[in-house]
Parts: structure tokens; sequence; C-alpha cells
């Protein structure tokens, strides 16, 4: 568990109140088993989306005021979509303008940096005139969006932002009246340049061949030179390419003035030519030194994450799936029509073409470890993954995949899944699940959410079983929430003998994938498991049961 701190007055956040608040961060093993890259990646238009999405996801709030704000703000949002999308390219322009710019100007900054300086504070400024009329007639409900908004009215009217619009406007108009400079190069007799100079600073662009060929050919006729030749221009990238970087993965040079010769001498000679204008820049910049757009912009991370999960609770009600604003509650939990949201998103992408089944499931004092079993294949790992992301996208502020949902907040998750071979090496299978989940009781606790996946069965059936019973009665002490998934049909059995164990405070319960003559209906029923039931199943599901066999002795 950690804390982070929200400093007052120079920082607003869409994801928190300003405060200290507790956060739990998922482990790498509980955000493979929860599939969090999978969800990122699939809402995301490219890969700094998935990464900013999946920090966001990982960092999961435990406080219910935390919680809260940010249920609050997503459901405003989604009720402006529109608004949502326009606030993020607000502010995801302000990254071009801030991102990897330095924040000061100081004695040594060239006059590139101070050009990159004025841009920064242009689009600073652009950017907030951009918000201001796009929320001015808007009443806010949630806390996030009031704060926001007042923020923004804070900065228009109250630090001196109409004195820096006016300063910014008049030395950008020098600066931007300059679109071209004519340079003239002395030889000396080897033809090695000896001496450079700015010959005029233009109000016009060069092009390839334009300007240059009404150049030349005025000089042509006046030095009477019929061997002069036509030539281009050298175009020099100058890293206004960051859309193409940025949505179709173009990659492009470093662009940084000590890359290129040629910039960094026409540097030094802009600067010693233009002392004038160097100066100037230098006074109004210092001015607004502690101006900065940095705060604003990570608010375009924070747009975007809302943004992506409004997007995705809207095809997944296009698809017919039940989507909800989760409830706190101080005790039990309560879920019905929940799904797997992993499993919603293959549906919608083509991967799977059955219908996505829902079900009810609780966590109260009578059913807080729950044994469940069920036939191969049935949808046991399914349905455990998808309760884990029901706690983590509810704790998150985001919709959740139910069709409504009651919860307690869990203080952190934690998943036993299997590994891969190779992280069994040194300890083997069995001691590897064992060290995995003693590490998992030093931190996990009542209100912890545990995920077991056919843990210990790695072993002989008999052993496997002793070890999963005395789990089961840990975790009855502890009154942590459980989904223990096992083919081990005798822990379900036995629920109410490991829920009397000494020191419980807690009971264990069973919980079936239901199945019928080897179809799976991957709904979940509380009562005892029947073992040769699944086993009968599967048989008649091949044509193998005694009667199927014996129908071919009569042929």
């Amino acid at each position: 568990m950690k804390k982070t701190t929200l400093p007052a007055g120079d920082k607003i956040s869409l994801l928190a109140p300003e405060g200290e608040f507790k956060y739990f961060s998922l482990g790498e093993n509980t955000a493979n088993d929860l599939a969090v890259d999978f969800i990122a990646e699939n809402i995301s238009d490219n890969a700094s989306e998935k990464e900013i999405i999946r920090n966001i996801l990982l960092e999961m709030p435990t406080d219910e005021r935390v919680i809260n704000y940010r249920r609050e703000v997503y459901s405003e949002l989604k009720e402006n979509e529109e608004l949502c999308e326009m606030l993020y390219r607000i502010f995801d322009s302000l990254r071009f303008y801030f991102n990897d710019k330095p924040a000061h100007i100081g004695e040594t900054s060239t006059i590139l940096e101070f050009l990159n300086r004025l841009r920064a504070l242009e689009g600073y400024i652009s950017s907030i005139l951009q918000i201001r009329d796009v929320i001015s007639d808007r009443e806010f409900r949630s806390e996030g969006m009031r704060r926001f908004a007042a923020h923004v009215r804070d900065i228009y009217t109250n630090s001196g932002f109409d004195e820096l619009e006016k300063d910014i406007s008049v030395v950008g108009d020098d600066i931007h009246n300059i679109k071209s400079m004519t340079i003239g190069v002395n030889f000396d007799h080897s033809f090695y340049p000896k001496e450079t100079g700015i010959i005029s600073f233009n109000k016009f662009y060069f092009t390839r061949q334009g300007v240059l060929k009404r150049f030349i050919r005025s000089r042509r006729e006046s030095l009477n030179d019929k061997d002069l030749q036509f030539f281009e221009m050298e175009m020099h990238n100058d890293g206004f390419d960051w859309m193409d970087q940025k949505y179709r993965g173009i990659p492009s040079p470093t662009n940084r003035p000590t890359d290129s010769l040629l910039m960094n001498n026409l540097n030094t000679i802009m600067e010693r030519m233009l002392p004038s204008m160097t100066q100037k820049l230098k006074k109004v910049l210092n001015k607004y030194v502690d101006v900065s757009g940095r705060n604003l912009v990570t608010l375009a991370d924070e747009f975007l994450f809302y943004m992506r999960f409004i997007g995705l609770e809207k095809k997944l009600a296009e698809l017919g799936m039940p989507c909800c604003v989760g409830e706190m509650s101080e005790n039990d939990s309560f879920l019905r029509d929940f799904y797997n949201v992993k499993l919603a998103i293959c549906r919608l992408n083509g991967m799977v073409d059955e219908d996505i089944v829902c079900n009810d499931i609780e966590f109260t004092n009578d059913r807080t470890v729950h044994i469940l079993t069920g036939p191969n294949r049935g949808g046991k790992t399914i349905l455990t993954q998808g309760v884990g992301l029901v706690f983590l996208m509810e704790q998150t502020g985001v919709f959740v995949p139910a069709s409504s949902a009651r919860i307690r907040p869990c203080d952190g998750i934690y998943t036993h899944f299997p590994v891969d071979e190779e992280k069994t090496v040194s300890l083997g299978r069995l001691g590897e699940e064992a060290d995995r989940f003693n590490s998992i009781c030093r931190t996990a606790g009542r209100d912890s959410l545990l995920l077991f996946n056919e843990s210990f069965a790695t072993t002989s059936h008999t052993e496997s079983l002793y070890i999963a019973e005395d789990v089961l009665k840990y975790l009855c002490c502890i009154g942590a929430r459980t989904v223990f998934n096992t083919h081990m049909h005798e822990l379900a059995e036995n629920a109410d003998q490991i829920s009397s164990v000494e020191g419980a405070v807690c009971k264990a319960d069973s919980v079936v994938m239901d199945s019928s003559n080897g179809e799976r209906s991957y709904k979940i029923s509380y009562k005892k498991p029947d073992g040769k039931s699944y086993a009968h199943d599967i048989a008649y599901k091949y044509g193998i049961t005694f009667e199927q066999l014996s129908e071919k002795l009569k042929k």
C-alpha cells in the first residue's frame, strides 16, 4: 500500500481530490492474470495510449472518496461525451508545446530555446481560451469537473493571464512575421566557406523553386552567366511531423539544433545579428518564467482514460451487455448479471462467437470463500478473472460490467494462477505455488480479494487436497473474499467442515458451474458438487457412456 499526495492549488486532477489517499499497486502476476494489458490495448488507438490507460489501471484507489470522485466525473463525462472528446483534444495539443521543452530560460539559452518557450506559451494561451469557450455556459455536478472549471476560470481571471496574452501577442507578432532569411556565403580560393552573413530577413517562405527561380533568373541576366544551374531547397526536418510520428508510426530524427551543423551555425549567427530581438524575447519570457502548462498536460491522460472507457461501455451496450454505475457497500457485496469484460471485448472483436453469459454472485459472511467446481472448459477461469475485473473497474471509477453492483471496496487484489514453466525451475511447480501463496499471506487480509485458479494441483491428488484444505481454512480465519476454482470436488463437499475450523470468522461455500449432458451452460449455482455427473457429461459428449457403447454392440 502506498500513499500519494496531490498538492493543493498548483495542480488539478480528475482522478483524485486534494489530499492524501491510499492506492494499491497491482503486481505483475495479478496484472497478467486479469489481462490488464489486453484491455488497455483493445480500447486504445496506439501504444502511447495503451501505456497511459494501463498505468492508471495498475494504481487502484482504495479510498472511498477517490472512488466516488472518479465515479461522478465518469458519469458526468459519459453524459457529455462530445465535451470529453473536445477537452481531450485541447489538452493533448499541449503535449507538443510542453513535453521535453525547457521550463525555464537562462543566460545560456539559445534563441531557438527562446522560440520554443514562446511557442509553448502561445499554445498555453490558446488552450486556456479554447477551454474557457467550451465550458463557459456549463454547470457541472461532479466535484472533479467543478474544480476543473474553477481552476480554468482562476487562470483566466486571477493570474495575470490577460497581461501574458498581450505581451506574448506583441513579441509573437515580431517573430512570426519572419518567414525566411537570405544568407550570403563567401568562399576562399578552395571554395571553403570563409564568411557567412545574413543578407535579409523575409516575410515570405522559400519554396523548392518558386522564389529561388526568380532570384536566379534576375542574377543570371545581370551576371550574364549561362552556366548557372537551378537548385532545389534542402528541406530541414523541424520536428513538426509529430502527427505522423504519433498516429502513423513514422520515425523521425531527434531534431535538436546541435544535431545539425547547419542549424547549429544558423543559431549562432541569428543570436549575433539579432541582439535586440533576443533581448526582447528574454525580457518577456523571464517575466513569465513560472507559467507552465505541464500540470495541464496530465489532464489529457485523464480525459483519455475516461473517454476510452466511455467508448467501451457504449459498444458493450450496443452488444446488449449490461453496464452500471457501482454502489458502495459497508459489508456485503452483491453482483447481478456480471460478466467477464475481457471476454466481452473478445466478442466485440469477433474472437468469440458465443453469446456472453451473465451470473449472480455474492460475498457475505456465510458466503465469503467460494469453492468453485465444474467441468473442464466450463468457464471457471473466465468467471474467476471476471470477478477480479469487476472489483478493479468499480474501484477505478468507470462502469461495472453488470446490471447492478453493490461492493465493499477491497484493499488489494491477489491472484494465484498458473505461471510459465520457466519460472518454476528453481523451486519446482508446487514449491513456486507455495512460495507465492506465502507472499500473498504477508499482506492480504479481510478487505482483500483473492483469486485462485487450479492452485496446488501439480502433485498427487491426496497431497493437493491436504494443502488446499489448509489454505482454505486459513482464508476462513482471515475473512478474505475468495474465489478458489478447482477440480478437487472434495473441497467443495467439505465446505462446512472447512468453515468450522477454530478461529474462522467467515464461511466457505460450494459454487458449481452447471453442465448437462456435456453441454456447458456457464451458469453458476450455490450447491454441492457432483463429481460423477461431470465425468458422465464428458463421457456422454464423446459417446463413451456404457449405454452409448452398448448401443454399438447391438448394431
